[in-house]
């Protein structure tokens, strides 16, 4: 068991007592007016509490001697804040076994976080760049005050080192630019028009429908839900630093989002269980209060989404073994939450249901190993014997159906993305807004209309196809504007109609209207007497800026790309790998907690 958690679960107990006596040990006469404590009236206490607690004299000597010299230190630190102005932060820097190691500060409330970072890093061994300052469930910026963040005097915060293990150190600088790198690439998706990000990222609800949302908050939910998933990478790799970080970052985003968009997806309810479950890894106790309120959140979302007995979700997928995970977890993180603010009883209760639920999600190694030796990933073995409730051919059954489901949503979205990129080969309609679309063209081409014909006049009657038919029948002319100005004129076909001796404009025109054909354009300026009324050509002047302007589309389409390939680096291809938990780590907790909640 981690000696300092039993050690915490002690001074809960003791300082909870404390309060409920009213009993305040940096006055008499448990500290004397010499500065010094009362050994006598101290031992008696610890008689007292040890009797009515059911804590061993000596652990509760030690935790109210403890208690006694914070209460003492914090005096202090308020007496020095008033004549100095210069306050005391506490900085908890979680290790790897889960201690206490906590870094007193000293500093102006004005001070810039980056001077309270290298003052950490300084003392811890790092770079400065590698600490994140995490503090009321938000990620301290570098160049904000302290002031700015509501810390105080006293206020202890959390600080966490973007690597897990301090001898890679590639590995470690890795990790930071990646952290920095996913907030950028999230960015630059984001920033682009609804259509580029629909080209790149599709934000549906539970049952997989497309949502329509305005432009600034999908922009906040695309940032928000990249940041998430990379958070859930890191989190997978036990990287619980880069995790905690990325999630924050994500919530930060999200809460740009209404709160109605927000019952709609049930990511949010997984964010906020991420982020609690992050502070329970790398024990950082100070944010119990932070992760109270999200699971409460997590709570009331999870039953708007799946209902208050999992019905929603029962009818949705037809199974809820394995949303059942998620629950198992929730209701683990609030018992240890319970146990934090001494609510030991409610505590108990949530760690008894908590097993109940770990018991019926556990997985049956034979099964799972009969699956694998099927050919089905373990993934796929173990999330398929917790929907069939750990029946082996019924677990079969579910993979081939998932599999077959995620066969066709494959093929629907390929057919989907193939129409998309149709969409911006043919080019918008008129009113700008609208692509031409693929189908209503092929409709088209299906009456005898060529390509460019049936494209240009769905083009100007914004993809109605009887107005369509209208205009190539009745006003062809007004297609032929849109038709031709795109056709590059060689200089020799200029040069050829020009020697004939019609003006070198018209004569551009001609070659447009018909596709560089020579005789044809020839033809018509005998026909009109060399003028050709209503039309105009393409400029050249314009063809360098038109190149141009395509080069430059290039370079930012070929930059979203690889933004895109650097967030899905990494990624599950599964859609619920979120729910492939193996329990291990969970039953751990389950058990120091059990064990911890005993008498002492």
């Amino acid at each position: 068991m981690n000696v300092d958690l039993k050690i915490e679960g002690i001074l809960i107990q003791i300082k909870e007592k404390l309060n409920e006596d009213h009993v305040k040990l940096w006055l008499p006469p448990y500290y004397t007016e010499d500065g010094e404590s009362n050994e006598e009236e101290i031992q008696k206490l610890t008689k007292e509490y040890s009797s009515s607690l059911g804590i061993a004299e000596d652990s509760c000597l030690a935790a109210l001697k403890e208690l006694q010299q914070h209460s003492l230190d914090r005096l202090r630190e308020r007496d020095r804040f008033r004549e100095t102005g210069l306050a005391t932060i506490k900085v908890r820097v979680p290790d790897e076994n889960g201690g206490r190691r906590i870094i007193s500060v000293e500093t102006k409330l004005s001070a810039n976080v980056q001077e309270v970072q290298q003052t950490v890093a300084s003392q811890v061994g790092v770079e400065f760049d590698r600490i994140k300052l995490i503090w009321s469930g938000k990620v301290l910026k570098v160049n904000t005050d302290l002031s700015a963040h509501g810390v105080r005097n006293g206020t202890q915060i959390m600080a966490v080192i973007l690597h897990s293990n301090p001898k890679e150190l590639q590995a470690m600088e890795s990790r930071h630019k990646k952290m920095e790198s996913t907030l950028a690439d999230a960015k630059l998706l984001a920033d682009r028009s609804n259509d580029n990000l629909n080209y790149y990222l599709q934000i549906t609800d539970q049952s997989g429908k497309p949502l329509n949302l305005p432009p600034e908050e999908r922009k906040a939910l695309v940032i928000a839900m990249s940041l998430h998933e990379k958070g859930r990478v890191a989190l997978k790799n036990e990287d619980y630093a880069l995790a905690l970080v990325l999630l924050l970052e994500a919530d930060k985003e999200f809460s740009q989002c209404q709160s109605q968009l927000l019952q709609s997806v049930d990511n949010y309810a997984v964010l906020n269980l991420d982020i609690a479950w992050c502070y329970l890894c790398l024990r950082s106790v100070t944010h119990i209060p932070d992760a109270e309120q999200r699971l409460q959140k997590c709570e009331e979302s999870f039953h708007q989404s799946y209902g208050p007995n999992l019905e929603r979700l029962l009818a949705l997928k037809g199974t809820t073994g394995n949303e059942a995970a998620l629950f198992m977890r929730l209701h683990l993180l609030q018992a240890i939450v319970s146990f934090h603010q001494n609510k030991r009883q409610e505590a108990s209760k949530l760690l008894e249901r908590a097993n109940m639920e770990l018991s019926s999600l556990k997985v049956d190694d034979h099964s799972l190993s009969t699956l694998i030796e099927l050919g089905y990933t373990p993934a796929e073995a173990r999330l398929g014997l917790r929907a069939a409730h750990g029946d082996l051919s019924s677990a079969v059954e579910h993979i081939n159906k998932r599999r077959t489901e995620k066969h066709e949503a494959k093929k629907k979205e390929e057919a989907e993305n193939r129409l998309n990129q149709e969409r911006r080969r043919l080019g918008r309609c008129a009113d700008g807004v609208q692509w031409v679309e693929p189908n209503f063209h092929k409709m088209l081409m299906s009456m005898g209309y060529t390509s460019e014909i049936a494209r240009s006049a769905l083009q100007q009657s914004n993809n109605n196809v009887s107005l369509s038919v209208q205009l190539i029948q009745e006003q062809p002319s007004l297609l032929n504007v849109a038709s031709t100005s795109k056709v590059k004129v060689q200089k020799d076909m200029l040069q050829q109609v020009a020697a004939i001796g019609f003006d070198p404009r018209m004569a551009k025109i001609a070659l447009q209207r018909h596709k560089g054909d020579v005789s044809k354009a020839v033809e018509e300026l005998v026909a009109c007497g060399g003028v050709i009324d209503g039309e105009r050509c393409t400029d050249d002047s314009d063809s360098d800026g038109h190149e141009e302007e395509k080069e430059k589309k290039k370079e930012v389409r070929e930059k979203e790309m690889e933004a895109y390939k650097r967030l899905a680096e990494g990624m599950p291809t599964e859609d619920d790998d979120h729910l492939d938990l193996t329990l291990e780590l969970e039953e751990s907790f389950l058990r120091e907690y059990q064990t911890l909640l005993k008498k002492p």
